[in-house]
């Protein structure tokens, strides 16, 4: 596992706790710490800092598969009993500097592993900094099953995000609950008037025109295919990783165009 120089130092001084956001280890502690994942150290007078030291160990461990083995034994569980909900926000944080690189921490199991990513994810900054939680949650979960290879529970998650977003637009701006019958193609039509984007051809350019009936055809496409390949079906599709990842990045982008304009709405 190879990481960038660039957040070798950062992941190690994570590690000691300093931050304030992980446990605080002492420098015996730092020590056992690292033995347990392949080093040899004592602890004794002289020893350099706390922070120098847990970087030295990342940077040894660059490169192999000891910095696997640190990670994924860094965020074990077991080292978290008294706060089971810490880990989770610890791994964020991690997952935030080794995403570059290409690598994730996804959970199997009861136990976080160190994922390689074949290829990107969009990023749908919008959608992130919404603040909706049920809508975030769907965001890992479509990523989160791609690298476990559940690509039809991936497009399931992927129009549940959809739905909701359509919904969380509609009640927004009309102020009226909406009762999900799971009719996805039904929620965007109403979502298309409360947002006012259900425009005819002679309104805007064509180039921009062409992309919002794409919007349509996605939405069919993207109801089409969690029916046929979703997990809440009988899977009727043979599912691939590149049908899965275009079923989330395509409801991904959807949905941070249709709050960014809800936002746009809201400040005109």
């Amino acid at each position: 596992m190879q990481i960038s120089n660039k957040i070798t130092k950062r992941l190690g001084l994570f590690i000691t706790g300093d931050s304030q956001r992980t446990p605080y280890m002492t420098g015996p502690q730092l020590v056992e710490f690292y033995n347990e994942c392949g080093f040899d150290d004592i602890y004794t007078n002289g020893f350099p800092s706390r922070g120098m030291y847990s970087v030295q160990k990342i940077e040894s461990a660059n490169g192999t598969s000891r910095l696997k083995a640190i990670l994924e034994e860094y965020v074990d569980p077991r080292r978290f009993v008294e706060d089971e909900f810490k880990v989770d926000k610890i791994v964020y944080e991690i997952n935030k500097l080794i995403k570059y690189d290409g690598f994730a921490l996804i959970k199997k199991g009861d136990r976080y592993r160190v994922a390689d990513i074949n290829g990107k994810f969009v990023e749908p900054e919008t959608l992130k900094t919404s603040g909706h939680e049920f809508i975030s949650e769907q965001i890992e979960k479509c990523q989160e099953k791609i690298f476990n290879k559940d690509y039809n529970g991936a497009i399931t998650n992927a129009r549940t995000m959809v739905e909701a977003v359509l919904i969380h637009l509609i009640e927004t701006i009309e102020g009226a609950d909406v009762k999900n019958d799971g009719n996805v193609l039904s929620l965007w039509s109403r979502a298309k008037k409360a947002l006012k984007i259900d425009l005819k051809k002679d309104e805007i350019p064509d180039s921009i025109f062409q992309i919002l009936a794409g919007l349509d055809t996605s939405i069919q496409g993207l109801a089409g295919l969690s029916n046929n390949a979703g997990d809440r079906h009988a899977n009727k599709f043979n599912t691939k990783r590149h049908h899965a990842k275009l079923a989330v990045n395509l409801s991904m982008t959807i949905c941070d165009f249709l709050l960014d304009v809800l936002n746009n709405r809201k400040e005109v």
